[in-house]
């Protein structure tokens, strides 16, 4: 006899979701522009929001450009994100997540170890899957002891 529960569509919905934001992180350690652009809506009307002032990027074109670079030096760095947030819209065709992630950045040729980066986007149903339309990155303040 299975006793194994049917999935709701709902459940199914967020599985699906959190596939995409796995392969997002994943693409990043291993340098995959490939897998990372797969997770994105190619569109001018994408918006990335880095943690630096220059990091906004109000289309695919311009993102792509700048991630590319980015993704080569980062090939190799260590990302596990926590405490991911999924909600859905009635509709179940857009959806708005949230999430904390732990990495290294290098900046100024040093490798600096952050926990708590926030991670925040929507991302919506098309013809061909899930894609992300609007993130945006957060890093936490740090403080000297």
């Amino acid at each position: 006899m299975d006793n194994t529960k049917p999935v709701d569509s709902t459940t199914k919905t967020i599985r699906e979701i959190e596939k995409i934001l796995q392969t997002l992180l994943q693409s990043q350690e291993k340098g995959d522009i490939e897998s990372f652009s797969n997770c994105f809506f190619h569109a001018s009307s994408v918006v990335h929001i880095g943690t630096d002032v220059d990091e906004y990027f109000t289309s695919w074109r311009d993102y792509l450009h700048w991630i590319d670079d980015f993704l080569i030096s980062r090939k190799g760095h260590e990302i596990n994100a926590q405490n991911t947030r999924i909600r859905l819209n009635e509709e179940q065709n857009t959806a708005w997540y949230s999430q904390l992630i732990d990495t290294c950045y290098e900046t100024k040729g040093e490798i600096t170890r952050i926990e708590g980066f926030r991670h925040t986007g929507v991302i919506i149903k098309t013809n061909n899957g899930w894609k992300i339309v609007q993130s945006h990155v957060s890093a936490p303040l740090i403080t000297e002891s």
